[in-house]
């Protein structure tokens, strides 16, 4: 399920904060992260920009 729908949370991502969303993009290709974590770190940033 996290994988099929990552490419969204990644593109909502991108929305607020672009910047992040390439370094999440560039880790999960080079295989530096996980999916899960790459998936907690996106929902992560977007909950802090729904804090602002």
């Amino acid at each position: 399920m996290i994988v099929s729908n990552l490419p969204s949370k990644l593109s909502e991502l991108s929305k607020v904060d672009a910047d992040k969303a390439i370094e999440l993009i560039q880790a999960w290709g080079d295989g530096k992260k996980g999916v899960k974590t790459i998936w907690n770190d996106a929902n992560n940033q977007l909950s802090k920009h729904a804090e602002q």
